[in-house]
């Protein structure tokens, strides 16, 4: 129970790494609160209510409306396909809006609350992308290293105040995002045999690192950009 009697809010609980990390948070005794634009996804794991991240005033009036707020873990995003040439406009702004801007909005309405706790911890997850490019990733590349820099920024700010914020940057990990980019099982054994490992890595691993950073145990982590990839940036 190494978060038991903190209260967590996850953006982007409905699936994937969010919802991983949202029952992993439950399983060790925190107060969960799901928020996602499909609740009705989260009915019987954790309470949740209909979020969508792209709306800044909705973001603040859920922040804000919290009692308290020990945990944040910002897990929304997209993937756009595209290199360089082919990205447009319309692109970039749809990408850096859920990526980056959505999460800048849900730190500015976090970190005060938790700065008045007296502590907290945020979690972005961010991508191996920021450190490591591939073909027809442009924009989603671009998106995760602001995302991370945005995470160095904010610790630096806020460490005075006792707040900690970290990213976590996954490589190629089994979620229903990535078998509808995969396309099938061919697809799949695809992005596996392009790993070190030669294997995805599961939702669940990264929602194990997102317990330490959000316990007691990581008290002495902030700042940082946690890579777990199964050796793909090497």
């Amino acid at each position: 129970m190494k978060l038991k009697g903190k209260k967590a809010l996850v953006i982007a609980a409905g699936q994937g790494i969010g919802r991983a990390i949202a029952e992993a948070f439950q399983r060790e005794g925190a107060e969960v609160l799901g928020a996602t634009l499909h609740p009705e996804k989260l009915q019987g794991v954790v309470p949740a209510v209909r979020l969508d991240a792209r709306d800044k005033e909705a973001v603040f009036r859920l922040i804000q409306g919290l009692d308290r707020l020990d945990v944040l873990v910002n897990a929304q995003g997209v993937v756009p396909v595209g290199g360089l040439l082919e990205a447009t406009d319309q692109d970039w702004e749809e990408a850096f809006l859920l990526n980056a801007k959505s999460v800048f909005w849900a730190m500015q309405a976090a970190l005060p609350k938790m700065a008045a706790q007296g502590g907290g911890s945020v979690i972005n997850i961010a991508s191996v992308a920021a450190f490591k490019t591939v073909p027809g990733r442009f924009i989603y590349s671009a998106t995760k290293a602001a995302l991370v820099a945005m995470t160095k920024a904010a610790a630096l700010e806020f460490a005075p105040k006792g707040v900690r914020v970290n990213a976590i940057c996954p490589g190629t990990v089994d979620t229903p995002s990535l078998r509808e980019r995969a396309g099938g099982e061919e697809g799949l054994r695809a992005f596996a045999e392009r790993q070190l490992l030669k294997r995805l890595g599961r939702p669940e691993e990264i929602a194990a690192l997102a317990v330490y950073l959000a316990s007691d145990e990581g008290a002495f982590a902030t700042g940082s950009a946690f890579v777990v990839d199964g050796g793909m940036s090497l």
